[in-house]
């Protein structure tokens, strides 16, 4: 049993704001927040309410309801804060979440760069073989061209016939010569390849019309003739070059019907 007297005495001491213990009044077991002690002490008004007004004159109320009405403010309170810790653990799992996404999608990025890299690198090395397979391949065939009179007859053809293209342009014109050393069908030095005649038709217009030997060879030339002999070849095995807007009706629907265009590069389009 709870003395009414004892609850106006804790309720008027709540109000002014003194900071006593409230647990003293409550029954063994029963614990509510701090932010509760004021519904505890206010439980006259709801014995009102539930007509136990008699309990409430005679001073004395029922220590059960008393129970009952805390019980239902401590449940309240542990409802609300089991609602907050949900809550909570949603916002972390939800972070959780964004962090894990984050990582995996870092990951990826990392993946496709590795294997960028790695393409490149595959790539750069099968370059290289590529370029010392043809080296070889020149000089087992021509012999050591770097120095020598094929390597100056080389340069003047691409210089008469592509001196006004940059340096893969120049470069080529220069691997259409070496890739007809290379091939069966064509003569096997580069001399025997730019001076190659039918009667008095020459296979490059330059030694027809003269320009050949006027021309003055330019640095450019000589270094894309250089990285040609070198082996760096991107002419896709092409073994024929004309430009078009040079070229004769006869000659250019040849080349369309006889040949297979690989690409074009400035002014000249090239076949195999």
């Amino acid at each position: 049993m709870i003395c009414l007297e004892d609850l106006h005495e804790k309720r008027h001491e709540m109000e002014g704001g003194t900071d006593r213990d409230a647990e003293s009044i409550l029954p063994q077991g029963h614990i509510v927040d701090a932010r509760h002690q004021t519904a505890q002490y206010r439980i006259e008004e709801d014995m009102e309410l539930a007509g136990l007004s008699s309990y409430v004159r005679g001073g004395q109320a029922e220590g059960a309801y008393v129970s009952e009405t805390i019980a239902r403010v401590h449940d309240q309170w542990q409802q609300k804060k089991q609602e907050e810790k949900q809550k909570q653990r949603i916002r972390q799992q939800k972070l959780e979440q964004e962090r894990m996404r984050k990582e995996r999608q870092k990951r990826k990025q990392e993946q496709r760069k590795r294997a960028r890299r790695a393409r490149i690198r595959r790539a750069k090395q099968k370059q290289k073989r590529d370029e010392k397979n043809r080296r070889l391949a020149i000089e087992e065939k021509c012999g050591r061209v770097i120095g020598t009179e094929s390597e100056r007859i080389l340069q003047r053809i691409v210089e008469a016939e592509a001196g006004g293209e940059d340096l893969e342009g120049r470069a080529l014109v220069a691997n259409v010569i070496l890739n007809r050393v290379l091939g069966k069908q064509f003569p096997s030095t580069i001399k025997e390849v730019v001076f190659a005649h039918s009667g008095s038709r020459y296979q490059f217009s330059p030694v027809s019309n003269g320009s050949y030997y006027s021309v003055h060879v330019s640095n450019g030339t000589k270094k894309a003739v250089r990285r040609a002999l070198q082996g760096q070849d991107t002419s896709q095995g092409a073994l024929y070059f004309m430009e078009r807007a040079l070229a004769d009706s006869g000659n250019a629907s040849w080349f369309d019907r006889c040949l297979t265009k690989v690409k074009r590069h400035g002014c000249h389009e090239f076949y195999k």
